[in-house]
This record gives C-alpha cells, sequence and structure tokens, in this order.
C-alpha cells in the first residue's frame, strides 16, 4: 500500500468512526455480509478493466471489457463479482484497480477507500454492500453505490461516494485492438468503433497526464 493511501486510509476510518449515523449505513449498525460491485464505462471511452482488487483481493480474471452501452456510466449493471465481508472489524473498503482505454491504449491505475457506511445496505441474501466502479475518460474513476432513481430520468443511476484521478502508467500502455480473438466482446466492441467514436465525450475532472 502506497504512503498516500496509507494517510488517506486512517483518515476515511477515523471519520467512519466519529461520523455519527451516517456512517453507520443505512440499515443502522448493520454491517454489511456481503460486497457485490459492477464495473461501468462511458460509451464514448471503452475500457479494458486490467486488474481488481478489493481489500486486498483480486476479483475475477482479466483483463476484462468494461459494460460500456450506456450513454450514463453510473448505470452499469454487469456485476463482477461479489465477496464477503469477512472482518467483523474492518471499517474500511479498499479498491485499488488498473484499465486501459481502448481508443488511446493508454494505462492507468487508481486506489480509492471508503468507509462501508458510506454504502448503500440492502438486505439481499444477508446484508449487501453495493458499488458501481466507474472508468471516465483521462484516468477518472469514480465509486458510486446504489441510490435512489433519479427524478428526471427514472434511472436508478446511484450515488457518487468517491472520485480519483488515476495515475498514468505508461509502462503498461497497450493497443487491445491486436488481442480481438483474446478477449470475449472485443472484436464486437471494435467493430462497433464509428458508433461510440461518434459519441460526445462525457465531461472529465481529470486531465490524464497524472505520473
Amino acid at each position: 500500500m502506497t504512503p498516500l493511501l496509507v494517510i488517506l486510509r486512517a483518515a476515511v476510518l477515523c471519520g467512519a468512526m466519529t461520523g455519527g449515523a451516517y456512517a453507520m449505513g443505512f440499515l443502522g449498525q448493520s454491517r454489511p455480509t456481503e460486497l457485490t460491485f459492477n464495473d461501468a464505462s462511458h460509451q464514448s471511452t471503452p475500457i479494458m478493466v486490467d486488474g481488481l482488487r478489493i481489500n486486498g483481493k483480486t476479483m475475477g480474471a482479466f483483463p476484462t471489457l468494461a459494460a460500456a452501452q450506456w450513454m450514463n456510466p453510473r448505470g452499469g449493471a454487469t456485476t463482477l463479482t461479489s465477496m464477503p465481508w469477512e472482518d467483523a472489524d474492518d471499517q474500511i473498503v479498499d479498491v485499488q484497480t488498473e484499465w486501459t482505454e481502448i481508443e488511446t491504449g493508454r494505462a492507468y491505475s487508481a486506489e480509492i477507500s471508503v468507509p462501508w457506511g458510506d454504502l448503500q445496505v440492502t438486505e439481499v441474501v444477508g446484508l449487501t454492500a453495493f458499488m458501481t466502479l466507474v472508468y471516465g475518460r483521462n484516468g477518472e474513476f469514480i465509486l458510486f453505490t446504489a441510490g435512489d432513481p433519479d427524478p428526471k430520468t427514472a434511472q436508478h443511476n446511484g450515488r457518487e461516494v468517491a472520485r480519483v484521478c488515476g495515475q498514468r502508467t505508461p509502462g503498461r500502455d497497450q493497443n487491445y485492438g491486436l488481442r480481438v480473438n483474446e478477449i470475449p466482446g472485443l472484436g464486437r466492441l471494435i467493430d462497433r468503433r464509428e458508433q461510440w467514436m461518434a459519441v460526445p465525450d462525457i465531461e472529465s475532472s481529470c486531465s490524464g497526464e497524472n505520473a
């Protein structure tokens, strides 16, 4: 874990322990027994997830193509996987991920830590905390949780929990267009390149040049 992440994690933990009712989650003091998370990217900026670790555990098999069929990137509905909440004393959800923009071939990495009390917790099979991992333009990475439907569109877009600008990792840059036969769904995405290239770029708070 990087020194910066250690500092951020400590700050988040302090907030989780002193944040009152909000930090206790949406079901009072009921701690989640499971985490479920989806991926999403904007239709104009499809990305390949190269790696994902939740609380230090590798999630899924990579690389995998992030869901990208929505104009609104918060509408991700492809469940990557889920994991049990094993440590009853742990207050923090740590997310570490790497990804590559399909169009530019530029690779990024990012780390986010949030208290579980910031996540929507719902009774499903046990108490489940929901996350959507959103990969934006220029290295933008956002963590959403479930939320009430948008009053204007009625879409369940979720609620933003944290946002960071990922670090450029040029040593991992690659042309995924050369790997269309290796990765499910990539060939179909490349075939539709003219369609997603015609979609206006979504606004991003990141420059794409963090190093």
